[in-house]
C-alpha cells in the first residue's frame, strides 16, 4: 500500500472505454497503464465512477468494469479518489443530459451509497461532482451553488452511512474561485466537505504565472478564514498544462498558448515547489496522466504525462524523480 502523506496525485481517465473517447483504455492498455502508474510511484489517482456507466434502473447497478480497474489499482497499492458524478443520461435526445443535475437527489444518493458500499474496503476518498460552478459540467443557470450544496448534502449523508470512515470532498471549484468559494460557504457547504477541493489552472507562459497561482491559493485560504474553516486541508484536484510535441502544430488551450513538453515538465516541478509554502495544501493532482485522442480538439489533448501510446514525456520523468526523492 502506497503512503498518502505526500503531495502527489494524478487525474487518470482509466474508466474511458466508450465510443466518445475511442475506447482509450481497453483491458490490455488498462493493465499497462496501471503498471506504469506503479512504476511512476503514484500513490493516488482521481478517477470517475460514472453514474451513467453503472446505472441499470432505479436501485440497480453493474460495477463490473470498475471492479476490474479498482482491483488492478489495489494490487499495486494505488489509492483512489473516486469522483461520483454526472447524470445517468436516460434522456439521449438531450446532448447536455450528462451534465444536468439529477432530478432526484435521493436517487443520486442511492448511487453514492451503492458505490461507496461496494468499494469501502479500499477506496476512502470521494469527491462529489466536478466543477459544479462551471457551465460545461453543471448545465443549469448559476444560482450561487445553492442546488449543488443541496446535492452534496444528500451525497455526503449517503456516503457516511455506507462508510463512516470515508472522506468526502466537494466537487473541485474553479474560477471565479473566490466568489464561488464564498457562495459555497454561505449556502452551508462548510460541514459537508472534509477536505476542500479546488482547481487552479493558470498559463505557465505568463510572466506572472507564479503570482497568479499563489493568488488562487490565497483566495481559498481567505475564504476559509472568513468562514471559520481554517483547520481544513485543501486538495488541488486538478492542475496542469499541455505538453505538446515540437513536431505537432501549435494550438491554444483554455488557459493560454501552446506549451511544449519541456516547459510542461518545468512547470510541474515549479508547482510542487510553490505549494510547500502553503501548509494547508495537502495534495496537488496533476491533470492528466495520459494524452487524449482529440477529445478536446485543442492543446488540452496533450496534458498527459505520457503520450497516447503511453511513452513517457519529460514531465513523467520529472514527477517520478520528485516522488522518489520526497522525504519518507
Amino acid at each position: 500500500m502506497k503512503r498518502l502523506d505526500n503531495p502527489f496525485g494524478l487525474l487518470a481517465f482509466l474508466h474511458w472505454y466508450h465510443d466518445w473517447n475511442k475506447f482509450q483504455f481497453s483491458e490490455d492498455v488498462l493493465k499497462k497503464a496501471v503498471d506504469q502508474l506503479d512504476e511512476l510511484g503514484m500513490p493516488i489517482v482521481r478517477m470517475d465512477i460514472l453514474w451513467a456507466d453503472v446505472h441499470r434502473g432505479v436501485g440497480k447497478f453493474d460495477f463490473s468494469r470498475y471492479d476490474k480497474i479498482i482491483a488492478l489499482l489495489e494490487k499495486k497499492g494505488i489509492h483512489l479518489l473516486g469522483l461520483l458524478q454526472y447524470n445517468k443520461m436516460e434522456d439521449t435526445s438531450d446532448p447536455r443530459a450528462w451534465s444536468r443535475p439529477p432530478t432526484s437527489f435521493d436517487e443520486f444518493a442511492g448511487y453514492v451509497d451503492a458505490t461507496v458500499n461496494r468499494y469501502k474496503n479500499w477506496v476512502k476518498h470521494w469527491e462529489i461532482w466536478n466543477e459544479p460552478n462551471h457551465p460545461e459540467y453543471w448545465a443549469e443557470p448559476r444560482d450561487g451553488l445553492k442546488k449543488y450544496v443541496d446535492l452534496l448534502r444528500h451525497a455526503r449523508t449517503a456516503a457516511k452511512q455506507a462508510d463512516p470512515s470515508c472522506v468526502v470532498l466537494n466537487g473541485g471549484l474553479t474560477d471565479p474561485l473566490e466568489e464561488d468559494l464564498n457562495n459555497f460557504y454561505v449556502n452551508g457547504g462548510k460541514d459537508l466537505a472534509d477536505i476542500l477541493s479546488i482547481h487552479t489552472f493558470v498559463d505557465p507562459l505568463a510572466k506572472d504565472r507564479e503570482e497568479r497561482f499563489e493568488t488562487k491559493l490565497r483566495q481559498a485560504e481567505k475564504m476559509m478564514d472568513q468562514h471559520g474553516d481554517s483547520k481544513k486541508k485543501i486538495w488541488i484536484t486538478e492542475m496542469g498544462c499541455p505538453g505538446v510535441p515540437d513536431f505537432e502544430k501549435h494550438q491554444k488551450w483554455f488557459a493560454g498558448e501552446c506549451v511544449n513538453e519541456d516547459q510542461q515538465a518545468e512547470w510541474l516541478e515549479k508547482l510542487y515547489d510553490i505549494i510547500k509554502k502553503h501548509p494547508r495544501i495537502e495534495k496537488l493532482f496533476w491533470a492528466f496522466y495520459c494524452d487524449t485522442d482529440d477529445n478536446f480538439s485543442d492543446a488540452t489533448d496533450y496534458m498527459g504525462l505520457v503520450r497516447k501510446d503511453l511513452s513517457p514525456k519529460a514531465s513523467f520523468v520529472r514527477l517520478q524523480r520528485l516522488i522518489k526523492t520526497f522525504p519518507s
